[in-house]
């Protein structure tokens, strides 16, 4: 889901690596709908220069299509990619799979997963896709739902409700099911306006997406965002297998999990920028219905859809218990 939008803390590694002099020229493909000015090629920038000490010099070549960014890179005209996880499904399902629905309720959560996934060597197979190797993992920020009509606060009042979905997306399209809404077909240039125009009535995005997109139209006096995440969006790092020193995954992964809060920075201050007015707090009532409803989605899109990583989905079911034991689905043995 969409999801639009992407200091650095040195890591002090023991490895043998070669010096920058020696360092192996790639090229890396960045997806940033703002281009070179945009925060996620400004982060990548910090990241590239960590990577000489890694063993390569790595050129970013950014793209403002992220269709087009990941085409590429498949066709192998970049050695890597920096993409959203949505988009990299197809190459690493485990990867992907931190971005599943409700899976990760809070920043506080966030950033202890994103760090154990990427600095615990126990862990380090599920970035091993065979052919591509997953080099990095930043957040990018929770995915909330828009709406026009505040006054929906049950899932029962979604029922009928026009929703956009973006093609490459399964997780949203059942979600969408999931409502008992109807999805309406859309992409990244055409789902802001759609939103203003009242062409959809909820769409789902980050916290970034509300001053480009300019969000305020669409929400109006009567709309509003929920805040209980419907996921995490993040941008992953993916190389080509074999084109990058031995050794520069597990450096570069160690690194983006001490740089979070660099990526965190423009995430935050684009909630900040929301008025507070807009903000719908869930009941408590109406929070342990969204949980049934986002572990119903989880375990569709795990049996039936086969689009999450189970091994993935128990480790993220294990942090949320261990940070709050009074849910619900503790008592279950379903992830």
């Amino acid at each position: 889901m969409l999801r639009t939008a992407l200091s650095a803390i040195l890591v002090s590694l023991s490895l043998s690596t070669p010096t920058a002099a020696a360092a192996e020229s790639r090229s890396m493909c960045v997806y940033d709908p703002a281009g070179r000015t945009g925060f996620i090629f400004k982060l990548m920038e910090g990241w590239a220069i960590q990577a000489s000490a890694w063993g390569a010099t790595v050129e970013l070549k950014p793209y403002t299509d992220e269709a087009t960014a990941v085409n590429d890179f498949t066709a192998g005209r970049c050695d890597g990619v920096a993409a959203s996880g949505v988009r990299l499904q197809r190459y690493n399902k485990s990867a992907y799979t931190v971005e599943a629905v409700g899976a990760i309720p809070t920043y506080d959560l966030l950033k202890p997963v994103l760090t154990t996934l990427q600095t615990n060597p126990a862990y380090a197979p599920m970035f091993d896709a065979g052919d591509y190797e997953t080099i990095g993992i930043y957040p990018l920020g929770a995915v909330y739902v828009f709406t026009r009509d505040r006054s929906r606060d049950e899932l029962k009042d979604y029922a009928g409700a026009r929703v956009a979905t973006l093609d490459y997306d399964q997780a949203s399209a059942v979600a969408v099911e999931g409502m008992g809404a109807v999805k309406v077909p859309a992409d990244l240039a055409t789902l802001g306006p759609m939103f203003n125009n009242g062409e959809i009535d909820v769409c789902f995005l980050p916290a970034t997406a509300y001053t480009p997109f300019e969000l305020w139209h669409g929400l109006g006096e009567d709309g509003g965002i929920i805040t209980s995440p419907l996921l995490q969006v993040t941008l992953q790092l993916m190389v080509h297998d074999g084109r990058f020193p031995d050794g520069f995954g597990t450096a570069s992964r160690r690194f983006v999990a001490g740089d979070f809060e660099s990526a965190m920075k423009s995430v935050r201050a684009a909630e900040a920028e929301i008025p507070e007015r807009y903000w719908i707090r869930p009941t408590p009532a109406a929070q342990a219905e969204l949980d049934s409803y986002f572990q119903r989605m989880r375990l569709i899109l795990r049996d039936e859809r086969h689009a999450y990583d189970g091994r993935v989905l128990s480790l993220l079911k294990k942090a949320r218990c261990n940070a709050d034991p009074s849910r619900a689905e503790c008592a279950q043995n379903l992830e």
